[in-house]
């Protein structure tokens, strides 16, 4: 019978041995051939090549089981270092074995004997661990008490240094580090803080970086022909790079925001020249023309009725006339162009030269370089003229009806103002831009002062004819005489 020992070793073993055992002969071709042989069934049988004998089927048995070999396994023994048990044990070799034979039958074969085995049933016994105390090396119990005393001191001190460094404590102290011990959700909680940690960290420095080299750069001096830095009010400070950072934000904040210059209009025409009173300044867009929009002529502008008059009594010398629109000057200067040929607009101020506030673009009277007294703003957008009311003539928006006859009266009331010379024009405006048509409002009451003065002068010149008749008949029958005759 074959047995097979394999001995396992722990840490505390010293080797691994496998060892083969024979009791009764060397292994023969018997031992080779022991799982395929059986000897109790007679059928079901094939013939051997090296014999005429039959051999049976390996799988014919079905409660066939192979042997498991034996296991030798050393568990460690526990090792204590005391003052009290001085002697240090050494682990014993423990060896459990465990056996299982197989039914095994001998199979007779005259020209190739093989030894018969019986059936051996083993009952599998259960793995025991033995203790036994194993004696110490000579000398090794006296210096015990000593290496115990140094491990714990060095235990000591290992507990008194930080764990894992300034990297450690700034990790925990952070969040950064992840609890190995932690359920699976947990540890991605842990990951998820700490990569939006770093992630925050890295982007702030980032922008640190970026800002710091971005005032280096482009708050550098100016630098002449030559190359030389040109000293300017910032030159000499640490923030000086800064400094200049913040001067070219403003100027390009102004640049946005503010008219594209301080005086829109030049100074007013020296002694010799004819510099009319009043200033009118107009806004073109839905006053003087309507944007329209069709399928068949696209995008143009629609003159109001009555355009070519208005601007012939306003224009000069009568008034200064000044298009102050939103439009932008590549789209209103050619409108301007068309419908006035005449050159009777003196000015002309577009987008850049409005104030921009709030989304919207504001008219800065303050920056045409005349006298507010005297100037009339004529306009139908609040938003607009938001900086100064008092100077606006508000008129209705006009949409395009070509039976508008609006320029018309307002072309006489600005006549009026003129011809009355008024030293301020604001009450004036003041007052008509209480009305929702100002022009419609001054048209009645002109209206109304044509039949006033109208009655007066009938009223006149019928008190006039009864004088002379009364005269006349006084004197030729001598009922009284005047002086005047």
């Amino acid at each position: 019978m074959l047995y097979v020992s394999r001995i396992l070793r722990l840490p505390t073993t010293r080797a691994i041995a496998l060892s083969l055992h024979s009791r009764n002969a060397p292994l023969a071709a018997s031992s080779l051939r022991r799982p395929f042989s059986s000897t109790n069934d007679e059928h079901d049988k094939f013939k051997s090549m090296l014999s005429s004998s039959s051999v049976r089927s390996p799988y014919a048995d079905p409660t066939r089981t192979r042997a498991s070999p034996d296991i030798v396994i050393a568990a460690p023994q526990k090792r204590q270092l005391s003052s009290e048990n001085p002697p240090v044990e050494s682990p014993k070799e423990t060896v459990v074995r465990t056996e299982r034979v197989e039914e095994e039958r001998k199979v007779e074969s005259p020209a190739c004997p093989l030894p018969s085995k019986k059936a051996v049933a083993v009952e599998r016994e259960p793995i025991k661990f033995v203790e036994e105390p194993v004696k110490a090396p000579a000398g090794e119990g006296k210096s015990a008490d000593r290496l115990s005393h140094e491990i714990e001191e060095q235990y000591r001190m290992a507990q008194a240094l930080p764990r894992g460094g300034v990297f450690r404590r700034f990790k925990d102290k952070w969040g950064l580090s992840i609890d190995e011990s932690a359920s699976a959700e947990e540890k991605k909680r842990q990951r998820t803080t700490r990569n939006t940690i770093l992630g925050s960290v890295f982007v702030f420095g980032s922008a640190v970086v970026g800002f710091v080299s971005f005032c280096l750069y482009y708050g550098r001096a100016e630098r002449d022909a030559s190359g030389h830095a040109i000293k300017d009010e910032f030159t000499g400070s640490f923030f000086a790079p800064f400094s200049r950072i913040v001067k070219n934000m403003k100027a390009w904040r102004d640049y946005v925001v503010e008219p594209s210059r301080e005086k829109l209009l030049p100074d007013p025409l020296p002694p010799g020249y004819i510099q009319p009173k009043y200033t009118i300044v107009i806004e073109m867009k839905n006053v003087l023309v309507a944007p329209e929009w069709t399928y068949k002529t696209g995008y143009r502008f629609k003159l109001r009725p009555a355009l070519d008059y208005f601007l012939d009594v306003i224009g000069y010398p009568n008034f200064e006339v000044v298009i102050y629109t939103s439009e932008s000057s590549m789209t209103a200067d050619p409108v301007v162009n068309s419908f006035d040929p005449k050159q009777r607009i003196m000015y002309r101020l577009y987008r850049d030269c409005t104030k921009y506030m709030e989304g919207r673009h504001v008219k800065d009277l303050s920056r045409l370089n005349r006298d507010l007294t005297k100037v009339i703003h004529i306009d139908f957008d609040p938003n607009s003229f938001s900086l100064h009311p008092e100077n606006v003539l508000r008129v209705p928006k006009w949409d395009g009806n070509m039976n508008d006859t609006s320029l018309v009266d307002l072309a006489e009331l600005l006549k009026t103002i003129h011809l009355s010379d008024v030293e301020d024009v604001r009450p004036v405006l003041e007052y008509y831009s209480g009305f929702d048509d100002p022009a419609k409002e001054f048209r009645k009451r002109a209206i109304y002062m044509a039949e006033q003065e109208l009655q007066a002068k009938t009223a006149q010149e019928q008190g006039d004819g009864n004088s002379l008749v009364k005269r006349y008949t006084g004197r030729l029958f001598g009922f009284r005489r005047h002086a005047s005759a």
